[in-house]
């Protein structure tokens, strides 16, 4: 399969456009969200794109994910409207939401709270049933201490919350695809699983330090391809 365990420099809806419908298995992906700005309850121009970009590429997911298959998303609760809206628009069913409590790390006052959260919603390409893998855990994810290696993306998320997430969906052998994999925690944890992966990147920096993580990466760990339970959504 073209771009299979791979890190592609390009558009996200771009490099989509050249795969065939129906070939990967799940994505997860963290979309970028008002990097650039103050953390206020306004919008810029200057990144009004970046973020709008979701559109095209739930658009692009639905056709080359399977049907059936799972996205997973990282985002910003100042924001969320904008991605229940887009992927809905796409076709895509949601399903539920899990929580990254940010214990560690930046915390900001936001219109009376300190903003120490952060939603993954799950969504669903169609109807059916899905299959959960491996070890059960709660939906909250407790980010108790900054990670031990900094990749210098802003907005990098532990290895651990995304091999925990991907363990439950995919098997070894299945496949995940990332549009906006950043500094490569998607495809790097895929590569420890012995799942198949295809990260997209337009920064050429975050490509080149994505690449260099995977050469680094070993395939460290075998989980139990146990099901836990099938669900009819």
């Amino acid at each position: 399969m073209k771009y299979i365990n791979e890190i592609i420099h390009g558009d996200s809806v771009e490099v989509m456009r050249e795969l065939p419908e129906n070939v990967y298995d799940a994505c997860l992906t963290d979309p970028p969200y008002k990097l650039s700005q103050k953390y206020t309850t306004s919008t810029d121009s200057d990144n009004i794109i970046a973020i709008a970009s979701i559109y095209n590429v739930a658009i692009e997911l639905k056709r080359v994910v399977k049907v059936g298959g799972l996205c997973i998303v990282f985002y910003d609760n100042r924001i969320l409207p904008m991605v229940l809206d887009a992927y809905k628009k796409a076709g895509w069913k949601y399903i539920r939401s899990l929580t990254m409590y940010r214990r560690a790390g930046n915390a900001y006052n936001m219109c009376g709270w300190m903003s120490t959260s952060d939603f993954i919603l799950i969504f669903q390409n169609g109807d059916g049933k899905v299959n959960f893998y491996g070890k059960c855990s709660h939906d909250v994810y407790v980010k108790d201490k900054m990670e031990k290696e900094s990749f210098g993306h802003p907005a990098q998320k532990p290895e651990w919350i995304i091999e925990d997430i991907l363990q439950r969906i995919l098997l070894p052998e299945m496949s995940v695809i990332d549009p906006y994999s950043g500094s490569g925690t998607t495809c790097a944890v895929a590569k420890k699983l012995g799942i198949k992966y295809t990260g997209i990147e337009q920064e050429l920096e975050f490509v080149n330090i994505s690449k260099k993580r995977m050469e680094e990466k070993k395939e460290e760990k075998e989980f139990e391809p146990q099901t836990l339970f099938n669900t009819q959504t």
